[in-house]
């Protein structure tokens, strides 16, 4: 499953997205953790960024979110 930090956005916007991801299944963490699999950035070349795919993680954008929320199911996280 896909578990999620998020980096860079400001409320009301990072609550919108928490709560789309949570409502797909996901788990949101407040932080970047070692369980984490997807940090979701506004700003993808940030040193929080680039730790969390040196980790392991999947950085994406919050259109992400939503293409996955359109669909109603996980989408791929590649080019």
């Amino acid at each position: 499953g896909v578990v999620l930090a998020l980096s860079g956005f400001q409320n009301p916007l990072r609550g919108h997205l928490r709560a789309a991801a949570t409502a797909l299944g996901a788990e949101y963490r407040p932080d970047w953790t070692p369980e984490c699999t997807h940090l979701v950035c506004a700003f993808p070349r940030t040193p929080k960024a680039a730790r969390a795919r040196q980790r392991g993680g999947v950085v994406v954008g919050a259109r992400w979110i939503w293409e996955c929320q359109k669909q109603g199911r996980r989408l791929s996280c590649g080019p």
